[in-house]
């Protein structure tokens, strides 16, 4: 991944958000009250941090960290992607996802990442119910699943450790510098359910400094933005929508533009 343009955001009782759209350029932060511990997580200034409330009898925790694209009826643009982790009632997950309008409705598609540790390994082919309520401030997700998610500046959530596998729901790929002129490596799990190569979610390291992404496509191509702090990594750039551009070759897909990639 090339580190270019790194631009810093300021998070405060507003949050802003150049991939976002005008509408959800700015919205009001739901203060997560209810936690007295201090609030050092979040997903980074690039991506919108949520914490997940179940709107059933579950008992657990967990984050959402959301991209939000351009996505509009009649297109297979996403209108949001994010990945998520927690734990329900003791069970521990990791997963990827992304709501696509069909019709008027936005429909969900995730894949949990499995082979980490994780507890819970399932698959979501387009049987979730997106609603992006109150300018993003909420997001309400039923069918298979059934939680509401709550934008928040940071909470005490602890991340789970890092993970280096994907698990059987995705194309997995191994990384490395297109030209072979960096060290390092990494890993990307990308995204079957929905339309193919849309989003990803990504980590690994460049030159001993550490990373994760999620990334995703909107009118002018690919962007990602790093997820940044905690267990995250400690690079933390942004990439706009067309700056990436993924094409597949035999074997995986190469990545030009701001990042020089391999994936394999």
């Amino acid at each position: 991944m090339f580190h270019l343009g790194l631009k810093s955001l300021t998070l405060g009782s507003m949050v802003a958000l150049t991939t976002a759209t005008t509408a959800l350029a700015q919205v009001p932060i739901v203060q997560d009250l209810q936690l007295a511990q201090a609030r050092s997580f979040s997903c980074g200034p690039h991506v919108r941090t949520y914490v997940v409330r179940p709107l059933d009898n579950r008992q657990g925790i967990g984050i959402r960290c959301v991209k939000f694209s351009e996505g509009k009826p009649g297109t297979a643009i996403p209108r949001l992607a994010w990945y998520g982790e927690g734990k329900w009632g003791g069970s521990t997950y990791r997963h990827v996802g992304q709501a696509i309008y069909r019709g008027r409705n936005l429909v969900g598609f995730a894949s949990d990442i499995h082979g980490n540790g994780e507890d819970i390994n399932n698959n979501f082919p387009g049987n979730l119910q997106v609603q992006v309520l109150g300018g993003g401030s909420t997001i309400r997700v039923t069918g298979a699943w059934n939680e509401e998610w709550r934008l928040v500046n940071s909470t005490n959530y602890r991340p789970l450790p890092r993970p280096r596998t994907c698990g059987g729901y995705f194309d997995q790929y191994q990384v490395s510098d297109l030209s072979d002129s960096r060290s390092g490596d990494g890993l990307r799990c990308v995204l079957r359910v929905g339309p193919k190569n849309t989003t990803w979610f990504g980590n690994g390291n460049w030159e001993g400094s550490t990373y994760s992404h999620l990334g995703t496509r909107s009118f002018n191509g690919h962007g990602a933005g790093d997820l940044c702090g905690t267990n995250f990594g400690t690079i933390c750039n942004n990439f706009g929508w067309g700056s990436l551009k993924l094409t597949p070759v035999t074997g995986g897909i190469d990545v030009t533009g701001d990042w020089s990639e391999k994936w394999r």
